[in-house]
């Protein structure tokens, strides 16, 4: 993809570092017009705290760190975000739930906490309609199919045809629920005999994929520039229902052939659901507004999500769809539950 600039990309951990710094620094006068409308008295009356399942640094905490910004600049109170990473956002749920239900602990929702993990594990340990309270979208992760370049094939049907042809001669990185489940799902549909090579997280998996000792991996765009750095590896589809402004030429998997790999990469907010409902209806009118603005969503863009708020009803019917979905997703993949 050719593009207008010159000026040298910059090394990813760098990129990430400023990508942190400028969410911190996000103009609290750009939400200075739609503050005080919004204010109420109800909420806040302290300090409010972001529960977020990932560590610091990667897209997702980049995003949650916009919003913090712009939401402490609305409310004229202190946000701050907690990382709990770990756990597929077990750890973080669990933070959450202990914590007094009253909105001052939010909780940046994944599809890997309330989707997969009450669906793959035998006893959760929560329900994640009953125990929480929606209250809005806010981004849709990208997750990119990379291919290694050992595999013949352009496009998605060549690469899934020869992985057919070859049972068993070709492994995938699993780095995180999500890529795991698309892989396994998409195996389960196109008939392929895939060797999962499991890793805790995406940095230890991007040399092996480079390398070719792991020939296939769902991969976000934090590590797809590097994956594609030297030609080593190429983009066949992205899990996504759009394609992403980052890679307009790379196909939807649906578009690519296989619309039976459907489920989501989501993240929204919810709250500990005794949080009384005027609370809960603030918060969830505050988000919305914060998620809206331009200087959030371009931001968070840069980091490879799609920002965009809902209604509370509307993300409630989401959230269920989606537990629905990955549940479904698991039971085509032939995922055993843990323990």
């Amino acid at each position: 993809m050719t593009s207008t600039h010159h000026r040298k990309p910059l090394p990813p951990a760098q990129g990430r570092r400023r990508l942190v710094a400028a969410a911190a620094a996000l103009p609290l006068a750009a939400a200075a017009p739609w503050a005080a409308a919004q204010s109420s008295p109800i909420w806040p009356r302290r300090p409010v705290r972001v529960v977020v399942p990932f560590p610091a640094g990667g897209g997702a905490d980049v995003a949650a760190r916009a919003l913090a910004a712009q939401l402490q600049a609305s409310i004229r109170q202190t946000v701050v975000v907690d990382n709990k990473a770990g756990a597929d956002g077990i750890i973080a749920v669990q933070e959450t739930l202990r914590s007094p239900p009253d909105g001052h602990t939010l909780f940046m929702a994944t599809a890997s906490s309330l989707s997969y993990v009450p669906n793959i594990k035998k006893a959760p340990g929560f329900d994640p309609l009953k125990d929480f309270t929606p209250l809005s979208h806010f981004v849709t992760f990208t997750f990119f199919l990379m291919v290694h370049e050992s595999i013949p094939g352009r496009s998605l049907a060549e690469v899934l045809a020869w992985i057919k042809a070859n049972p068993g001669r070709v492994s995938y990185g699993g780095a995180n629920s999500t890529s795991i489940l698309a892989a396994e799902q998409l195996a389960a549909s196109a008939g392929l005999q895939m060797v999962r090579v499991p890793y805790r997280g995406e940095a230890p998996m991007t040399p092996d994929l480079i390398g070719g000792r792991v020939q296939l991996a769902w991969a976000t765009p934090a590590v797809t520039a590097a994956l594609m750095k030297d030609g080593k590896t190429r983009p066949l589809a992205v899990l996504m229902p759009t394609r992403s402004p980052s890679m307009p030429d790379v196909p939807t998997i649906a578009e690519a052939g296989q619309p039976l790999v459907d489920i989501s990469p989501w993240g929204g907010f919810v709250v500990h659901s005794a949080t009384p409902r005027d609370v809960s209806e603030v918060i969830g009118r505050e988000l919305r507004a914060a998620i809206s603005q331009p200087e959030l969503v371009a931001l968070v863009a840069r980091s490879g999500l799609l920002a965009r708020a809902s209604g509370d009803a509307e993300f409630g019917v989401f959230l269920r769809d989606q537990v629905a979905s990955f549940g479904k997703a698991i039971k085509q993949a032939g995922l055993a539950q843990e323990d």
